[in-house]
């Protein structure tokens, strides 16, 4: 038998071996039901949480702190009007947080995006507590 006709057999085996196998595959696909993700309601997006942070932050009422804090404060949020929430360094962050959390603006104040019902205003882990709590029960 010529070698050639052996190839070109062997070659058009595979081929429709193949295209069988093809058809059978998407058939397959075809009568398998579709699976939708879920959305994720865990997860908040990082220009979320800036956003919030940086109307929280705005939120603290300077009549009611230290000179020392409000001079502080008055400070960063001048520094993040200037350069954003991303040029703050993590250290300035966190005590814009505790100052926010020590000094939490009257219900009358909170913008409208902002509760007193949310958990620490947007936490997305639940490490931080309700505003007005305390931790000297532990």
């Amino acid at each position: 038998m010529n070698p050639w006709l052996t190839a070109g057999i062997s070659a058009a085996v595979v081929i429709v071996v193949l295209s069988v196998r093809a058809i059978i595959m998407r058939a397959a696909r075809k009568r398998r039901p579709r699976v939708i993700e879920q959305p994720n309601s865990h997860y908040t997006s990082q220009l979320v949480l800036n956003r919030d942070s940086s109307e929280r932050w705005r939120c603290i009422p300077l009549d009611r702190m230290h000179e020392i804090n409000r001079g502080e404060v008055i400070r960063l949020i001048a520094k993040l009007d200037q350069y954003g929430i991303d040029g703050m360094a993590m250290r300035e962050r966190m005590f814009l947080d505790r100052m926010a959390e020590l000094n939490p603006p009257p219900q009358d104040q909170l913008p409208p995006t902002l509760t007193r019902q949310d958990a620490f205003w947007a936490d997305p882990f639940g490490f931080e507590h309700r505003l007005g709590t305390s931790d000297s029960g532990r």
